[in-house]
């Protein structure tokens, strides 16, 4: 009988893994996972929607709904500062302590405020507190489980699975608030909180579990990953430099507010109009439940073809006209049935098609950006928007008396305002998204063409018949984020274009096509001739081919052509990375050990390099770190292609062991760029390695010179951090270098931010040492002096000094217009620089006319006379009285240079005094004798050294 028990289990849990995989592409080792996480978001949001219409009936009957907007504005007030303390203890504690600690604490409280209504004490503290409490977790309860659904899902799952874990969302709102307006009558409101505190109980379990299914070090990985996306690098300073961002931040903003007075209405006329607290909680649950099941029908059914017609634009406008006819009706007829239709509108259009088109408006945003904008707008502008809400009622309701059906008229004032930011985003999401996908448009073209009513999905479409590689490869990546069946065709009928690119990349899109296997392709695209495009097909059979794909593999893998054995077992690699269950599936690590020892075995030096690059490869690919060991002797190989090879995966598997063996080759001028692009795939996480690095003076000023490409190659505000950090490096060739990372960046990633105040104090502080050098070049102490009086030592210190003065006088020039590319148009900056250096006097003439007009006044005061000294040599007498109080002596010319920041010059300053060993220079060189900089330090002591024995 138990066996009989046993089979039927383990049928029934083969049939329901195999409807997972087939309808929602969850694949071996996520099925825990991602039915806990979705068990896990129904209990929450069910417990949200058990107790929100019981808070909101109780409140209701104890204050009337007069009070509505007081509370608003209390809830908006805790808000704020509870997100800005969430975001604190995120920074400074495990997520998975946070998380488990606030569910019970939640589970505590939701007893507390059971008990003291159960026992009417303090009835009405106790409401009003338990309604911002409700407010509040419902905030922080969902944005726990979203983090940590980032923590536990890495980005390739996330794709795939957060679509099938958000249906437990919809189910739970409609599961909550049913069983409210079904229980509430039968055994009172005060009874049900106690009910959904049985309800919650089960998610800290749950969230334990869900914490305890990945590996310990993936979890740190990730969890320091989402604590960096939540650490504040000035959303609000990104939002304000974004036209795109501030209109969708104002929409946001906007919508919120509307939401408020018409769930004030809709609250108001509902407690009037029932006045038993029971059957309103029951009203309340049975509405707040056909809302979301009114929503998950448009969301399933009506929201793609809708948005993919209509296009953002015009879906931007379906809700904003919905509220407008439901504010229409509450006008002329303020009765319980248009309060119902008005929030009937704001209840299932805003989930279903009014959030699929807002979150089509952030596709041409990177995803960092996104991240935190994202978040900022989510809770902060929702947050300071519902405040608002409040004030507005409070008001219109209490200052002005109004009844509530005249706060329709408010309603029809903010819906003008919500339909042109909807208008006015529409045109910059577009301009946006052509920018990026050709550089070379022109601005007022870009603008014609944003101001076209194509949707975006049509012109998705037709960009797929692109003809530049370039161009074509943007667009396929971008249709990625919004798989949808319009791409389909276009998608397949590239997996023969020309270009190997092309169609690897195309394959990457079509495993989101579930509903469409292409199998059938992709057992001929393994015999192409590239190897990328055969890893990717290998990648699509191994996750989606039909019938037992075990064996399929398993007979490529044994393939006898030896491309396609490669890159069966490169696929599968990089396909079972971080998932022990599938790699013991497919016996992944006993084929790598094979493949070690077939290498072993052959004695064709071309076969085994051959053989050994492909192990090194897969090695990478799967971050196996049993294999580690064979990398690090790798790096020591005679042969070129070796090294390289294991370098490329030392980055692939972006383990810190790896970070200063990488290092190392940065100083090898054959492996420099494989080196660069193998640290770039840590990502911001190796930043705080190179500062610590640096600041230990582990690492020569040489090697801190290639660090700043590495920077420009990563897409995260943290590059910039870095880079302005090396500004403070005491080397010339660093800030040089690091000003060239800077403006690249700023060309490639144009969302990052740049702060303006840090900019123009580096602009600042650059104009202040090249008017250093021009005050040293134009003294007497460089042009009036008798050289023929002077010894040959030291007329050639003296002029190898000048000589230096001179070449970082016209790098100090390059430096501050890179900084001014960061602080204005790059183009207009980029014109006047080489107008400067041109060798016709009228070309530069107008080139600082021109940088004149361009200027802010404050900067232009220092930098034009700068310019005119340094560049057209008009100034020779005047330079004093506009950059020092008075013509400086030769003690004075040398303080100036020691004043700076640049290594080479003070080196050369103390070689000259050691040659002149006059007593007279001491203070100035006993300042530097414990320098913290070695060479500095060395040469300060060689010139007291000589002035003493003078």
């Amino acid at each position: 009988m138990k066996n009989f028990e046993s089979s039927v289990r383990n049928v029934f849990q083969e049939a329901f893994q195999y409807f997972l995989n087939k309808s929602f592409d969850i694949r071996v080792g996520e099925y825990r996972r991602v039915v806990l996480m979705q068990v896990n978001i129904f209990l929450i949001i069910s417990t949200l929607l058990i107790i929100k219409p019981i808070v909101n009936s109780l409140f209701l009957s104890s204050f009337g709904y007069s009070y509505l907007p007081t509370a608003f504005i209390i809830v908006s007030i805790f808000a704020v500062a509870i997100s800005r303390l969430y975001s604190r203890l995120l920074s400074k504690f495990a997520f998975d302590k946070i998380m488990t600690r606030t569910l019970l604490i939640s589970v505590i409280t939701l007893f507390v405020f059971g008990l003291l209504l159960r026992l009417n004490i303090l009835v009405q503290v106790v409401l009003l507190l338990f309604y911002v409490w409700v407010a509040l977790f419902a905030v922080v309860s969902s944005s726990q489980f979203w983090v940590l659904a980032n923590i536990i899902f890495n980005a390739r799952e996330a794709k795939r699975v957060f679509g099938f874990i958000g249906a437990g969302a919809i189910a739970g709102g409609i599961f909550g608030g049913y069983l409210t307006s079904i229980m509430a009558p039968i055994i009172g409101s005060e009874n049900l909180i106690f009910f959904s505190m049985l309800v919650l109980l089960p998610s800290i379990w749950i969230t334990k579990k869900i914490w305890a299914e990945r590996d310990s070090e993936q979890q740190l990985v990730q969890q320091q990953k989402v604590q960096e996306e939540h650490q504040p690098e000035n959303p609000y300073q990104i939002i304000k430099k974004s036209r795109h961002l501030s209109l969708m931040a104002g929409i946001i903003g906007v919508s919120v507010v509307v939401a408020k007075l018409v769930d004030y209405q809709f609250s108001a006329i509902a407690s009037t109009s029932i006045l038993d607290p029971d059957r309103l909680t029951a009203f309340f649950g049975f509405w707040f439940s056909n809302f979301n099941l009114l929503s998950l029908f448009i969301q399933l059914f009506l929201t793609r073809r809708i948005v993919g017609v209509f296009g953002v634009g015009s879906s931007l406008l379906i809700l904003p006209g919905a509220i407008f006819l439901g504010a229409l009706s509450m006008l002329f007829f303020p009765i319980l049935g248009a309060a119902i239709f008005i929030k009937l509108c704001d209840g299932s259009l805003k989930q279903s098609i009014n959030k699929s088109a807002t979150e089509l408006l952030a596709l041409p945003i990177p995803l960092e950006i996104k991240s935190k904008t994202k978040s900022y707008i989510d809770v902060t502008v929702d947050s300071v928007a519902s405040g608002i809400g409040g004030l507005l009622l409070f008001f219109l309701v209490n200052g002005l008396q109004l009844s509530t059906n005249w706060i329709s008229l408010m309603i029809i004032g903010l819906l003008a305002l919500w339909i042109y930011f909807a208008l006015q985003v529409r045109k910059e999401y577009l301009k946006s998204f052509k920018l990026k996908i050709s550089k070379k448009i022109s601005r007022k073209k870009a603008e014609k063409k944003a101001e076209t009513t194509e949707s975006v999905i049509s012109n998705l479409q037709k960009q797929l018949e692109s003809t530049k590689e370039n161009q074509l490869l943007y667009i396929i990546q971008k249709t990625r984020e919004i798989p949808r069946v319009e791409f389909y065709l276009r998608l397949k009928h590239l997996l023969s274009h020309p270009s190997s690119k092309v169609r690897a990349e195309v394959i990457t899109n079509l495993k989101s096509y579930i509903n469409h296997n292409l199998s059938g392709d992709m057992l001929l695209l393994v015999n192409d001739e590239d190897q990328e495009v055969r890893v990717k097909a290998f990648e699509y059979l191994i996750a989606l081919a039909p019938g037992n794909r075990v064996k399929l593999i398993e007979s490529y893998l044994e393939h006898e052509d030896d491309k396609i054995r490669e890159s069966a077992l490169l696929a599968l690699a990089i396909e079972t990375r971080g998932n022990q269950e599938l790699q013991n599936w497919f016996s992944f690590g006993d084929r790598l050990q094979m493949r070690i020892q077939q290498m072993n075995k052959t004695e064709d030096i071309n076969e085994k390099d051959k053989l050994h690059q492909h192990i090194i490869q897969v090695i990478g690919a799967s971050s196996a770190s049993g294999y580690f060991s064979y990398l690090q002797n790798a790096f020591h190989h005679e042969r070129e292609e070796i090294v390289t090879k294991a370098i490329e995966a030392a980055g692939n598997t972006a383990h810190p062991q790896f970070i200063s063996v990488l290092l190392n080759f940065l100083n090898q001028k054959t492996f420099l760029p494989t080196a660069q692009t193998a640290l770039a795939n840590y990502g911001s996480r190796a930043f705080s390695v190179f500062q610590k690095l640096i600041q230990e003076e582990k690492i020569s000023a040489e090697l801190v010179r290639k660090l700043p490409v590495v920077a420009q190659k990563i897409n995260s505000q943290k590059s910039i951090d870095f880079l302005f950090f090396l500004l403070d490096y005491e080397d010339y060739m660093v800030h040089l270098e690091s000003l060239k990372a800077l403006n690249n960046l700023k060309q490639s990633f144009p969302h990052l931010f740049f702060d303006k105040k840090l900019v123009m104090s580096l602009i600042v502080e650059e104009i202040h040492l090249s008017q250093n050098s021009l005050v040293v070049l134009k003294s007497k102490f460089v042009n009036k002096v008798d050289t023929d009086s002077i010894p040959a030592e030291i007329m050639d210190a003296r002029n190898s000094l000048i000589h230096l003065l001179e070449r970082r006088l016209d790098g100090s020039l390059e430096r501050i217009f890179r900084l001014l590319e960061l602080r204005y148009p790059p183009e207009d900056i980029l014109t006047v620089y080489k107008g400067i250096q041109s060798n016709k006097t009228d070309l530069r003439m107008n080139a600082i006319e021109f940088l004149d007009n361009v200027l802010e006044a404050r900067l232009k005061k220092i930098l034009i006379p700068v310019l005119e000294t340094a560049i057209l040599n008009s100034m020779a007498e005047p330079v004093f009285s506009l950059f020092a109080e008075k013509e400086p002596d030769e003690f004075g010319c040398y303080r100036l240079i020691l004043e700076g920041v640049d290594v080479k010059l003070k080196l050369a300053v103390f070689y000259l005094l050691e040659q002149l060993a006059d007593p007279k220079f001491l203070p100035l060189v006993q300042t530097y004798l414990n320098s913290e900089n070695l060479k500095i330090r060395t040469f300060a002591q060689k010139a007291n050294k000589a002035m003493i024995a003078d």
